[in-house]
């Protein structure tokens, strides 16, 4: 009977341990679960805060480039309307000079191209002054204002009107044509505005 009662206390003893044991180890599983856990929680709370902001950045960039296409557009539309008002505005000059070239007045601006061109290639015998074919009949007008020698002559490339002056011998041109004038106003527009009229 006396070894029985050990017996039993031994073995109450070991299911004592044993379930002391079993409960530590319940609790250390639960603590490493939990802790497992949080780590895959948070694993995957970075993976989606990764995921989210790789999304963001991919819509961001689409919209960016979405924007920079339609404010391309736009200037492209802003270019060519600045372009065209500009394209018009010569056209409409051009036509102006061409009306004034069958005005009265013009004769007068001729023998003030020929006065000045001849302060550029006075005392030269072999002065050419280019007009265009309409302006012929000016000549002797033209020959009076230039007062030195010269032959005035029709050139196809001047259209509006005006004089060109050159002299062979020395290389030298004066150039006092509508034509250069306006073109040098087409020059000025690009320079200031960035818009060629070809």
């Amino acid at each position: 009977m006396h070894k029985s009662f050990k017996s039993s206390n031994f073995l109450n003893a070991i299911d004592k341990y044993a379930k002391k044991r079993r409960k530590k180890m319940t609790e250390e599983l639960e603590k490493i679960e939990e802790r497992e856990l949080k780590k895959a929680e948070t694993e995957i709370v970075e993976d989606v805060n990764t995921m989210i902001q790789r999304e963001l950045t991919s819509m961001k960039n689409k919209i960016l480039i979405e924007v920079s296409h339609k404010e391309l557009e736009e200037r492209k539309k802003v270019s060519l309307r600045r372009r065209n008002m500009i394209k018009e505005m010569f056209s409409e000059c051009r036509q102006k000079l061409i009306e004034y070239t069958n005005s009265e007045d013009y004769v007068n601006s001729l023998k003030q191209y020929a006065a000045q061109i001849a302060k550029t290639l006075n005392n030269l015998d072999d002065v050419k002054l280019f007009v265009k074919k309409e302006d012929l009949k000016y000549e002797e007008e033209i020959k009076k204002a230039f007062a030195g020698k010269c032959e005035v002559i029709s050139a196809d490339d001047i259209e509006i009107g005006g004089i060109r002056g050159f002299s062979e011998v020395r290389g030298l041109i004066a150039d006092e044509t509508l034509d250069a004038k306006l073109n040098e106003q087409k020059d000025w527009a690009a320079e200031n505005f960035g818009v060629l009229l070809v």
